[in-house]
């Protein structure tokens, strides 16, 4: 199994479901900054194949954020999963 798989396995034993722009996946979503409850940033872990561009709305497990950065982790030439910045629009606490 290469890594770009075990990687998505992971993130679909683990993550939860998301969809961006009509495309669904599943992601692990942790507030960017842990001593701080009133930051709206949070870092979004995805699968190699799902990669959302600056501006895009993403909603997962009741919340709407939009994407304020967005890359990749790449080995050898490939990407392994990507990663983006993301604010939180509205949910809990909003």
């Amino acid at each position: 199994m290469n890594r770009q798989i075990l990687i998505a396995d992971l993130l679909k034993r683990y993550g939860s479901s998301a969809v961006c722009e009509g495309k669904e996946a599943p992601v692990l979503i942790r507030p960017m900054n842990q001593s701080s409850t009133e930051d709206d940033r949070y870092l979004c872990t995805a699968p190699f194949d799902f990669c959302p561009k600056t501006g895009d709305r993403l909603q997962c497990m009741e919340h709407v954020y939009t994407v304020l950065r967005c890359d990749g982790v790449f080995a050898e030439g490939h990407r392994l999963y990507t990663w983006a910045v993301l604010e939180l629009q509205d949910g809990w606490g909003r």
